[in-house]
């Protein structure tokens, strides 16, 4: 079949000072987020913008692949490269502004502006092209989609009419089995398929929980550094946040009753803190489980990125050791196939497994059934273990990629931590650095690191710069780390 053809793609000029490879990666993702290069847009062929532009065409494919490993464009075999479909095209930084108010906004509630303020930012984040270093990114091109959709088309032509007949109020009972024997494996958490319910995402079970286990104005536990979307999801629904702190061995337990003795909810990430990295040591984990006992608080645990851990067994679940059921364990699924599927499950108290389920059938019901087919037969025909196996053998490469070249270029400079597991890490700054000014210097060299600072709820933060590593490759780690050292200087 001919091609339609092809214009020549003219780009900005190339600054004295730069290699090549690196004028023309920076033009071309220039040139998609300004909207020259539209989304789904066919790119040149390597051939023809090494002739247009007088470079070699090795240096083109170097590039094209840096742009595949960083999500801007994707391949098509025997069609060419195209810009990722479905992001609408920001300037750099759109993310961190906010958006000019909605004509409708001020007949919104407090709690309606609140929720629309904060998750316009989300939204610019989810649709901004994806920079190198963005921090708790996966590489979707890892999944095995051609497996995936050929379990999807099977149970679409077979089976999908006996999944309907019956209701599934908690789920789909082969996926939840299949999920408590997964837990049972890797996280010594050993619950009964009964505890478990399907839903849509984490921060759906976390909204509908508050909305359960919280009154408006009772206080509720949550980490300081931490997320400033459950703060505000747990604002929305009425509560009253009241930030702990945190060091080096997870939440300060102490700090937590002498602000909130009768709190009803604690939030945790037990696992490996997020974004600060070590896990709750063993005796915070025993202070924690006693405070709640005592006071019948419930402690939501989430463990997002649980699955890939580089360097020894993973920590187990909190709620593994929970002899009072206080514990609800909340898990993606999103990290470890797509954010698109839309699936994570919630390890309830069975106190709470009839109400949680009758609260979600009044209000957001059950994730597709046929999805949820299908990752049932992707774990059972034992896709599914060797799917993680090979994210952890790749993501614990490119730990180790970017541990060794942030040691060449900064030594000492920057205190590492030893990368065992997660999507990103955590790196301290020596004192008196500003991490928003290293992070804002980063930023206008074409790098994405987040500061800790930007995680501070209420207490003051150790400087840091927060790193994602999974979604990247080696190369474009490489050349991340090269610019973070020329902007900082």
């Amino acid at each position: 079949m001919r091609r339609p053809a092809e214009h020549s793609l003219a780009l900005k000029p190339r600054p004295a000072g730069t290699t090549l490879q690196q004028w023309l990666y920076g033009a071309l993702c220039d040139a998609i987020r300004d909207g020259t290069l539209q989304p789904g847009g066919r790119l040149p062929t390597t051939r023809s913008l090494a002739r247009d532009h007088g470079v070699s065409r090795s240096t083109v494919t170097a590039v094209f692949e840096q742009l595949l490993a960083d999500g801007y464009i994707c391949a098509r075999v025997g069609r060419g490269s195209f810009v990722a479909p479905g992001r609408s095209p920001q300037p750099d930084g759109a993310a961190d502004v906010p958006l000019p108010a909605s004509p409708i906004e001020p007949f919104l509630s407090r709690r309606g502006r609140q929720m629309a303020h904060h998750g316009a930012h989300l939204l610019a984040r989810h649709e901004q092209l994806p920079r190198t270093f963005d921090a708790d990114r996966i590489d979707p091109s890892l999944f095995p989609s051609p497996i995936w959709a050929r379990l999807a088309a099977r149970r679409a032509r077979c089976y999908e009419g006996r999944i309907t007949e019956r209701p599934h109020g908690q789920g789909l009972a082969s996926l939840r089995q299949a999920l408590a024997d997964q837990l049972a494996l890797t996280r010594g958490l050993r619950v009964d398929a009964g505890q478990i319910a399907i839903v849509s995402s984490t921060r759906e079970a976390a909204d509908l929980l508050v909305r359960l286990l919280v009154n408006p104005g009772e206080p509720v536990w949550l980490e300081d550094p931490g997320s400033h979307a459950l703060a505000t999801l747990l604002a929305t629904a009425g509560a009253k946040v009241v930030p702990v702190p945190v060091d080096d061995e997870g939440l300060r337990v102490d700090a937590g009753v002498q602000a909130a003795p009768r709190a009803r909810l604690a939030c945790v990430t037990a696992a490996a803190q997020m974004p600060l990295g070590p896990p709750l040591s063993p005796g915070r984990r025993i202070a924690l489980l006693g405070w709640a006992q005592s006071t019948g608080a419930y402690i939501l645990d989430k463990d997002l990125d649980g699955d890939f851990h580089f360097a020894g067994p993973p920590p187990e679940a909190l709620k593994a050791t929970d002899a009072a059921d206080c514990v609800i364990h909340l898990g993606s699924l999103a990290c470890s196939i797509a954010p698109s599927k839309r699936l994570a499950y919630v390890v309830l108290p069975s106190r709470l497994v009839d109400p949680f389920c009758q609260a979600m059938a009044l209000t957001h019901g059950q994730p597709s059934l046929l999805e949820q087919a299908v990752l049932s037969d992707f774990i059972a025909e034992g896709h599914w273990a060797r799917h993680i196996r090979h994210l952890r053998s790749v993501y614990g490469l490119r730990a180790d990629a970017l541990r060794h070249h942030l040691d060449r270029h900064f030594g000492h400079w920057l205190q590492l931590p030893s990368i065992q597991r997660g999507l990103s890490v955590t790196a301290r700054l020596p004192d008196g650095i500003r991490d928003a000014e290293v992070a804002a210097q980063a930023d206008a060299a074409g790098v994405s690191v987040t500061p800790l600072s930007a995680y501070r709820l209420a207490h003051a933060t150790p400087a840091g710069l927060r790193l994602g590593f999974a979604a990247f490759s080696e190369v474009s780690i490489r050349s991340g780390v090269q610019l973070l050292a020329r902007a900082i200087g």
